[in-house]
C-alpha cells in the first residue's frame, strides 16, 4: 500500500499544460475577434465611401441616410461564423501540438517564451507571430470576400436592397420623365438601369479584399498586428 499510494498521487496530480489549449485556444481567437471588430467595420464604411453605393448607384430621392446599412446580412453573418473559422485556421491548421522531440524534452523556449519550433505553444505564436498576423488578416479578410462574392446569400440580400432603393428612386424620375415620354419606354430604361447597377455593385464588392489590406496599413498589417499587447496576452498562458 505504500507504494501504491506514491503512484496514485502522481497519477492524480495536475500536469503542467504544454500546449495552447482551453482558454489558451478560447481567448486568443476572441482577442483577434475583438481588435479586428474597428478595423473589419472601418473597411467596410470605407468600401460603402470609396465607391458612393448610395450617391453612385441610387438616386437621391432613393437614398439613405446611413447606407452602411446595406452591410448587415454580411456584419450579421461575419459575426455568426468568425470565431470557428479563426479558430481553425489558427489551431490546429497551423499551430497544434506540443513542442517535444522523440526524446520528450521541449526545444529551448518551449513552452514558452520564445519557441522557435512550429507547435502549438504560447512560445511558438510568439516566434512566428509575424505568421499568425497574417493568419489571422488572411482568415477573416477570407470572410468578408466569400460573404460579398456575387450569388451568395448575404451579396443577394444586399443587392436586393440596394435595387429597391434604386427603383424607389427611379420612380420619382419616371414620375417625371411621363410627361415627355410614352410608358412603354419606361420599362425599357428600368432594365438598362438595374442591369448597370448590378454590375457596378458587383465591381464595388470585389474590392473588400484590397480595402481590408488597405484599411490594416498595407503588406506589412501593422495597422491590425498589435504585437506587443497580443504577445503579453497569449504569454500570459502557460
Amino acid at each position: 500500500m505504500q507504494l501504491i499510494l506514491p503512484i496514485l498521487s502522481f497519477l492524480l496530480a495536475p500536469v503542467a499544460t504544454t500546449a495552447c489549449e482551453g482558454a489558451c485556444i478560447t481567448d486568443t481567437t476572441n482577442e483577434f475577434l475583438n481588435r479586428y471588430t474597428d478595423p473589419v467595420l472601418t473597411a467596410l464604411q470605407n468600401l460603402e465611401s470609396a465607391n458612393q453605393i448610395s450617391t453612385k448607384l441610387v438616386p437621391a430621392p432613393g437614398r439613405r441616410e446611413n447606407s452602411i446599412v446595406y452591410f448587415t446580412p454580411v456584419m450579421e453573418a461575419y459575426n455568426f461564423t468568425a470565431y470557428a473559422s479563426l479558430e481553425k485556421a489558427i489551431f490546429p491548421s497551423f499551430f497544434h501540438g506540443k513542442c517535444q522531440g522523440p526524446d520528450g524534452v521541449n526545444p529551448p523556449g518551449c513552452p514558452n517564451p520564445d519557441c522557435a519550433t512550429v507547435c502549438g505553444t504560447p512560445g511558438s505564436m510568439v516566434h512566428f507571430y509575424a505568421n499568425l498576423t497574417n493568419i489571422v488578416f488572411d482568415a477573416l479578410t477570407g470572410i468578408l470576400a466569400n460573404l460579398t462574392a456575387p450569388g451568395c446569400k448575404t451579396y443577394n440580400q444586399i443587392q436586393k436592397t440596394v435595387m429597391a432603393d434604386v427603383n424607389k428612386g427611379q420612380r420619382k424620375r419616371m414620375e417625371n420623365l411621363s410627361r415627355i415620354m410614352p410608358l412603354r419606354s419606361h420599362a425599357s430604361i428600368q432594365a438598362r438601369s438595374a442591369q448597370k447597377t448590378q454590375q457596378e455593385l458587383k465591381k464595388i464588392m470585389e474590392d473588400v479584399s484590397s480595402t481590408m489590406l488597405e484599411t490594416c496599413g498595407g503588406a506589412d498589417l501593422q495597422l491590425c498586428s498589435w504585437e506587443e499587447p497580443m504577445k503579453k496576452f497569449i504569454l500570459q498562458f502557460p
